[in-house]
């Protein structure tokens, strides 16, 4: 009997707060896998005022032919821009699992190892605060090397407005690029 797990899938969750576009950059994660050739399932999760509340979205990304069980019980990795939502899905993580975070709007315990990205702050560089949650994607992707630049690139091309499209991308490449 298999356990639904494959090997190879990496299950991941953003989480934040409704209007910060947590389905929006997981919708992007899950096509740049596509495009990269690999099998991703996206999933969302809001309150009803949506606006404010609790947001999550669960992106599985696997090589190969296909997801065998689309229900996370244990996220590989936990990507939080709010604080509320950070505390109430970080119990979620698997043991050695990898968690990035808002470091401008989390507060964690120092003995706690986070990938800490401010990413309000590197937004606000770009006049610009709606975009850290591709900042967020940039850090992900360059630690993590999950899809690929190119991949995430081409996705924000076919996902975003047109107007926003040069912002998104020098957002990622700024998350991208902060070490």
């Amino acid at each position: 009997m298999s356990s639904g797990k494959v090997d190879n899938e990496q299950k991941i969750r953003f989480c934040g707060l409704g209007g910060m576009g947590i389905i929006l950059v997981s919708v992007i994660l899950g096509k740049a896998a596509i495009y990269d050739g690999k099998n991703a399932l996206q999933t969302q999760s809001y309150g009803a005022e949506q606006r404010g509340t609790k947001v999550k979205s669960d992106v599985i990304i696997s090589d190969s032919n296909s997801i065998l069980c689309p229900i996370i019980d244990k996220i590989d990795i936990l990507i939080a821009l709010s604080q509320e939502a950070f505390d109430f899905y970080l119990p979620d993580v698997k043991k050695n699992g990898l968690i990035f975070i808002n470091s401008d709007l989390i507060d964690v315990n120092e003995n706690e190892t986070y990938v800490k990205i401010p990413a309000t702050s590197l937004a606000r560089k770009l006049d610009n605060e709606k975009v850290s949650n591709i900042i967020i994607l940039g850090a992900l992707i360059k630690k993590t090397n999950l899809v690929s630049s190119n991949s995430i690139i081409h996705s924000i091309n076919n996902t975003i407005t047109k107007n926003n499209r040069e912002i998104n991308i020098k957002a990622f490449e700024t998350g991208y690029n902060f070490s």
